[in-house]
């Protein structure tokens, strides 16, 4: 298991030493991403002022109905879950007697009704760009929050993003999915949408889990942003090291390759 790590450590740096022509291809990439960005929040601000004001009660119907079954069929339900919630003070600690999480009254073992992840992870994409993706997320009993930051960049020309969502977890002792929404906005450009996503985590034997994280937002039925990630890490005591693979769609424009990935858990 130690080969596998090092030679990822030692592939992923030596595979981002790009060739000029490469370098030229990324920032050229990024620049008509930046542009065709533009271009739909313009139209799409257009098409919204020609369309004229609409009925927003209808829009929410469907979510006031949502609510009033949610509260009558499943309320109490999930007020007694987020009680009962307790986190370990982080994945595979020594003093605790669940790995992650548990719904089981443990004397002697209160638990966190808390859990905080960071994660940082740089990608290379084979075209003369890169990708740094940073994560916070964070567990309030079953309530969800994550922030997501990402900067697509070349040798001159870079892309950020910004996205902050909030859900609800379903979390099963070495297993959480977690189902989101929120705001997302591309600092670039100074666009705004709606995001929404799911994340999930699952723990394994030999101190190692799966981390699978999904992202979408969109400007108009076709033109949309994805974001996609998945790592296998390892953990040891609050620092996880791991190695996966990133896939964004922006716009149309597609950046995905290898990433190494740190975390470390609050």
């Amino acid at each position: 298991m130690k080969f596998i790590w090092i030679v990822l450590l030692l592939l992923l740096p030596l595979s981002m030493i790009p060739a000029q022509d490469q370098e030229a291809e990324g920032d050229e990439k990024i620049e008509d991403t930046i542009k065709r960005i533009q271009e739909e929040a313009e139209e799409e601000e257009e098409g919204e002022a020609e369309g004229g004001e609409q009925d927003e009660g209808d829009s929410c119907a469907g979510c006031q109905i949502f609510g009033e079954i949610f509260e009558e069929i499943l309320g109490e339900l999930f007020w007694q879950y987020m009680l009962s919630l307790r986190f370990a003070p982080y994945p595979y600690a020594e003093q605790s007697v669940f790995r992650y999480s548990t719904l089981v009254f443990e004397p002697g073992e209160p638990g966190k009704v808390t859990s905080v992840q960071a994660s940082a992870d740089l990608s290379t994409h084979f075209d003369g760009t890169y990708g740094n993706c940073n994560r916070l997320s964070a567990q309030l009993s079953a309530l969800h929050f994550n922030l997501f930051n990402q900067t697509l960049f070349a040798s001159s020309e870079s892309l950020s993003i910004l996205s902050l969502n909030g859900g609800l977890s379903l979390v099963i002792g070495g297993f959480d999915l977690s189902g989101f929404v929120g705001a997302y906005k591309v600092t670039t450009t100074d666009t705004f949408s709606v995001s929404m996503g799911l994340s999930s985590r699952m723990f394994l034997p030999g101190r190692l889990y799966l981390d699978l994280y999904s992202l979408y937002a969109f400007l108009n039925d076709t033109i949309r942003f994805v974001h996609l990630a998945a790592s296998l890490n390892y953990t040891l005591w609050r620092f996880s090291i791991g190695g996966g693979y990133n896939y964004n769609n922006i716009v149309g424009f597609v950046y995905a390759g290898p990433c190494l990935k740190i975390s470390f858990w609050l």
